[in-house]
């Protein structure tokens, strides 16, 4: 049926924690079937965890027959979740992580979102939607209320590729997306710097992208994250400036990768991010006057003061590379 909305969810040595996430998805699927839409299959690809984890998945996968195992054993998180949206055939998609807990409302918050957009730009457009959330610490006690705040994130970003293509602003495991996005973007490619982010990517750039600013989920911080929030925000203002510098590097380098894996895919690249796909692909094989240049004609921008200073200092000290 097309009113189906399954959950795409990857797991790896998730014992601990992964029982109590699809209580709760079960429990948000339930609250969802009291509207028009059915609750569908929540598909968990397991990167071939060393622990309990398939045990606890299956256990439960006994009492709900929707909730379907998977072993994968292509390692690394896109490579996961890839095999975890594969195994979905729903006309909506939400994503999950193994160790959060969702709020009742998430689904039909999410739901009712997305299909507004489609209602306003039809069902052939691709559409993703994403929400804040509450950051808590191992036992769920709430550390950061918004998501959003607490990493000074600014969510709508989305609407400018100069922004968005340098830095992501969605986390995954809020992610709802209808089919015609996964037919578009599906596979991530393993170039990107994280699924979720090339999700939003394909979003903004070919169809329409739309937050909710309310916590729809809390978000688990503990020692075995794939993944990080808040606290490392924290502790990278605790490196010292040479330390942040190299940081900033790496992470261009992996916006570059990921804007020319984007163009090796995508060869038509509407008119509104060509110039900032193009200009981020090619920035270490600029010259240090084109390279500022087109930082100038912000073809790519930070929104952060500090983080503008370093985009510079890197545009000048980045030794050129032969293309």
């Amino acid at each position: 049926s097309s009113d189906l909305i399954d959950i795409a969810l990857a797991s790896y040595n998730g014992e601990a924690f992964i029982a109590e996430q699809l209580q709760s998805i079960l429990a948000c699927q339930r609250q969802a079937g009291d509207e028009a839409f059915a609750p569908g299959n929540i598909n968990v690809s397991d990167n071939m965890s060393s622990d309990g984890t398939a045990t606890v998945v299956k256990a439960l996968s006994a009492q709900h027959p929707n909730i379907r195992f998977f072993p994968n054993s292509n390692r690394g998180v896109i490579n996961n979740f890839n095999h975890a949206i594969q195994q979905c055939s729903a006309d909506y998609v939400m994503l999950s992580d193994q160790d959060d807990v969702w709020l009742p409302e998430k689904m039909q918050l999410s739901l009712q979102k997305l299909l507004e957009l489609e209602q306003r730009y039809g069902k052939d457009c691709p559409v993703l939607v994403f929400t804040d959330l509450h950051v808590t610490d191992s036992r769920l006690q709430i550390t950061a209320p918004s998501f959003f705040a607490a990493q000074r994130l600014i969510p709508d970003s989305y609407r400018y590729p100069k922004h968005i293509f340098l830095a992501n602003v969605a986390p995954g495991c809020t992610m709802i997306m209808n089919r015609k996005l996964l037919e578009l973007a599906m596979p991530v490619p393993v170039e990107a710097s994280m699924h979720d982010w090339w999700l939003l990517l394909v979003a903004s750039t070919f169809g329409q992208v739309a937050h909710i600013d309310r916590p729809t989920m809390l978000y688990r911080q503990h020692e075995n994250n794939q993944v990080g929030a808040p606290s490392k925000r924290y502790a990278t203002f605790l490196l010292s400036p040479l330390a942040q510098f190299r940081l900033a590097g790496q992470r261009l380098a992996q916006a570059e990768a990921q804007a020319n894996a984007f163009m090796k895919r995508f060869p038509a690249i509407p008119q509104r991010c060509a110039d900032t796909v193009q200009f981020l692909a090619s920035f270490r094989k600029l010259s240090r006057t084109a390279r500022l240049r087109g930082l100038m004609q912000k073809k790519i921008e930070h929104r952060t003061r500090a983080k503008k200073i370093i985009l510079y200092l890197l545009a000048l000290t980045l030794p050129r590379m032969r293309s």
